[in-house]
């Protein structure tokens, strides 16, 4: 039991048992809270995780897209530095972003216990004879996959709902 982790001292010795009375009770809504600080902590790491997840093909690129935008606002002309500075700078933005999610997860997996991702050799590297199962999908994959197909669909919306056509009429 939780309790047994505290000493009881009898004649000035102290050895190790149950704790009784106030300690116990004291002891247990100690855990108690714990327990519900680690819960809101994992949920508030899968709510981070999925929020990054999503911001990672929105906020990201309109962030770097704003950001070159001041820098060259000096100009009314579109710049060939801009065009570049725009070019390398969201991939460079979204590879940053994904290390950040990345290490989130990290920090969710040592939480939960969960099992930190294992390498995995691509499909067209394996043999056709291999026949080791691929290891579940971590969380991150899971919401990144979720995140793509949001996007795809709120574009697809976008594009055949609200648009319009471009054709004169």
């Amino acid at each position: 039991m939780a309790a047994s982790a505290f000493t009881h001292t009898a004649g000035g010795v102290a050895y190790p048992g149950l704790a009784t009375g106030g300690r116990a009770s004291r002891a247990l809504r100690g855990f108690a809270v714990r327990r519900t600080a680690r819960k809101a902590a994992i949920a508030g790491l899968v709510a981070a995780l999925a929020a990054g997840s999503v911001a990672l093909w929105t906020v990201v690129p309109a962030a770097v897209l704003w950001v070159v935008s001041r820098l060259g606002a000096s100009s009314d002309q579109l710049s060939l530095g801009t065009c570049l500075a725009v070019a390398a700078g969201v991939p460079a933005a979204m590879a940053l972003g994904a290390e950040a999610l990345a290490r989130l997860e990290h920090v969710y997996a040592g939480m939960t216990g969960a099992t930190s991702p294992v390498r995995v050799v691509p499909g067209w590297r394996r043999s056709l004879s291999d026949s080791d199962a691929l290891p579940a999908a971590s969380l991150l994959e899971k919401l990144m996959v979720a995140s793509v197909l949001l996007a795809l669909a709120s574009l697809a919306t976008w594009f055949f709902v609200f648009a319009g056509s471009s054709l004169p009429a």
